[in-house]
C-alpha cells in the first residue's frame, strides 16, 4: 500500500527578478524535475557566479522539461551534465532538434570568445576559461528526449507532463504537470516564455482548463507592445537613412526566431518599389542551420494557419535570393572592411558574445552606422547598456565610443505584453490558487501583479532568488 504523498515543492533558481538564466526545480510525486537549465546572461562576474555554482546536486534531478531553446532556457544544460546529471532532458520534437544547434554553437562561441579575450589581454593577465566545451555538449544533447504533443511524460508515478503550445518561437512550450500533493492531485502550468496573441508566423497559446498554480512570465508586464502592422513602415525608414548616408545597419538578432521574421520582413520591402536595394547579410553559421529546422518542422503544432498555407504555396519560405550568407570566419571579416550601405544580421541577440561583438567593435564609433535592437536586453548585458544610451561601453574589455545611432524596434518582440498575458490568465476557466511571476525585472512584475490583483486574481508571488514554495 502506498504512502502518503509529500508536500510539493518549487524553488525559483533563475529567472527571479531577472530576465535570463530560468531554472525553476519542483519537488513532486517523488521526483524532482528541473523546469528549463538557462544560462544566465549579464555582467562577466555576476553571470560566471551563477553559471559556475550549482544551488542543487546535479546528480539528485530525476529529469528536466524543457520548454523551448532559447540558450536563457537551455544554455546551462552542458555544465549540468558534465556536473553529474545523467537523467533524461524532455522536450518538443522542433526544440530538441534547436537545442543540438545551440549548445554546440554556445560551446563553441565560449571557446572563441576567451581565446580571443585572452589574446588581447595577454599583457595584463586577464584570464576567462569557457563555461564549458563541446564534449559537454555533445553529453547533454545526448540525453534529450524528444515528445510529440500529447505525449505525457512520467518521471515518476505521482507526476504526469505534457508539451502544450507556448507561440513564443519554434518549438516552444508551456509544460503542464499534474501531480499528487498530500492535500489532493494538482496541476502547475509554467508558461516559458509566453507568446503573443498577434505575432507573424507563430500559433497564439490557448490556456489549458483546471490550473492550480501558474508560473508566468513577465518580461513586458508593465508595457504594451507596437503593433507589428508597423513594421514595415519603420523598418522603411532606416534603410533609405542607411541608403542616403551609405551607413550599415549592424542588428543583434537571436538565431532563433528573430532572425528568420527580420528576414521575412526585409523581403517584404522588396516589393515596394520606392525601397532602395541594400545588400542583407546574416553573419550567422547559426541562424543559417536554425533556418533549416524551420522549413523540417513546417507542418509543425508552432505555425499558424496563415504562414502554413503561405509555406505549402511557397516551399520554401524562407529562401531569399537576396540574402548573401557569410559562413566562414573570412567572410565575417570581410564584412568589417566592405563599404555600406548594407544591413548585417548577426548573434547574439543581447551582444554577450558571437560575430556581433566584432561588427560592434568595428562600426559602434561611426556616426553613420545604425546599431537596430530588435529584442529583449537583459539588465547588465551590452545590449541594454547600448539600448541605455551609455556614450562608452567595454568590448572584450576595451573601451569604445559610441557614435552610432541607437534605435530599439520592439514590434519583433515574441514575448506576451501586459495585455497579452492579463487576457492569458483571463483565457482559463477559474482563477489558480496561486500565481507566480518570473521571467521579469521587478519593475515589470509589480505593475504585472498589480494588473492581476485588479482583474481579482490576488497578489501574485514575485518569488526572489533561491526562494521556495510549498504547493499544498
Amino acid at each position: 500500500m502506498a504512502g502518503p504523498a509529500l508536500p510539493a515543492r518549487i524553488t525559483f533558481h533563475g529567472a527571479a527578478g531577472e530576465v535570463t538564466g530560468s531554472r525553476h526545480l519542483l519537488e513532486a510525486g517523488g521526483a524532482r524535475v528541473l523546469l528549463d537549465c538557462g544560462l544566465f546572461q549579464g555582467r562577466r562576474a555576476e553571470a560566471a557566479a551563477k553559471n559556475r555554482n550549482s544551488p542543487f546536486d546535479p546528480a539528485s534531478l530525476s529529469a528536466v522539461l524543457l520548454s523551448h531553446a532559447h540558450i536563457d532556457h537551455c544554455g546551462l544544460l552542458p555544465r549540468l551534465a558534465g556536473d553529474g546529471f545523467k537523467g533524461p532532458v524532455y522536450a518538443t520534437r522542433e526544440t530538441a532538434d534547436l537545442v543540438a544547434i545551440m549548445l554546440a554553437d554556445s560551446a563553441r562561441l565560449q571557446e572563441l570568445d576567451a581565446k580571443f579575450f585572452n589574446k588581447i589581454h595577454a599583457d595584463d593577465g586577464e584570464r576567462i576559461e569557457p563555461l564549458y566545451g563541446e564534449k559537454e555538449a555533445d553529453l547533454a544533447v545526448s540525453l534529450l528526449r524528444p515528445c510529440a504533443p500529447g505525449d505525457v511524460i512520467s518521471p515518476s508515478p505521482g507526476l504526469r507532463a505534457r508539451f502544450l503550445n507556448a507561440g513564443h518561437v519554434l518549438g516552444s512550450a508551456m509544460i503542464q504537470i499534474d501531480m499528487e500533493t498530500p492535500a489532493g492531485p494538482r496541476r502547475l502550468l509554467y508558461t516559458g516564455d509566453l507568446g503573443r496573441r498577434e505575432v507573424p508566423l507563430m500559433k497564439a497559446p490557448e490556456p489549458p482548463p483546471d490550473v492550480d498554480y501558474l508560473v508566468l512570465e513577465s518580461t513586458y508586464g508593465g508595457r504594451t507592445h507596437a503593433p507589428s502592422s508597423e513594421i514595415d513602415a519603420e523598418l522603411g525608414r532606416l534603410l533609405r537613412k542607411a541608403a542616403a548616408e551609405k551607413g550599415k545597419i549592424i542588428i543583434p538578432a537571436f538565431a532563433l526566431e528573430r532572425s528568420q521574421e527580420i528576414i521575412v520582413a526585409l523581403d517584404r520591402l522588396r516589393n515596394d518599389p520606392s525601397m532602395p536595394e541594400i545588400p542583407v547579410y546574416v553573419d550567422s553559421p547559426m541562424a543559417i542551420n536554425i533556418t533549416e529546422i524551420f522549413n523540417k518542422h513546417l507542418g509543425g503544432f508552432s505555425f499558424d494557419r496563415e504562414f502554413k498555407a503561405y509555406a505549402r504555396k511557397d516551399g520554401d519560405p524562407f529562401g531569399f535570393d537576396f540574402i548573401k550568407y557569410a559562413r566562414s570566419k573570412e567572410e565575417s571579416q570581410a564584412l568589417n572592411t566592405r563599404p555600406g550601405p548594407m544591413i548585417i544580421i548577426s548573434a547574439s541577440g543581447m551582444c554577450e558574445g558571437g560575430r556581433i561583438l566584432h561588427h560592434l567593435r568595428n562600426n559602434i564609433a561611426d556616426p553613420s552606422a545604425t546599431v537596430l535592437i530588435v529584442g529583449y536586453q537583459a539588465a547588465g548585458t551590452l545590449g541594454r547598456r547600448l539600448q541605455d544610451g551609455q556614450k562608452k561601453v567595454r568590448i572584450f574589455g576595451l573601451q569604445h565610443e559610441v557614435a552610432a545611432e541607437i534605435r530599439t524596434m520592439p514590434h519583433f518582440s515574441s514575448h506576451a505584453d501586459r495585455d497579452d498575458a492579463l487576457a492569458f490568465v483571463k483565457g482559463l476557466d477559474r482563477k489558480p490558487g496561486k500565481i507566480f511571476l518570473v521571467h521579469g525585472e521587478d519593475s515589470q512584475r509589480d505593475a504585472l501583479a498589480e494588473a492581476l490583483k485588479a482583474e481579482g486574481c490576488g497578489a501574485p508571488e514575485k518569488p526572489g532568488h533561491g526562494e521556495s514554495f510549498v504547493l499544498d
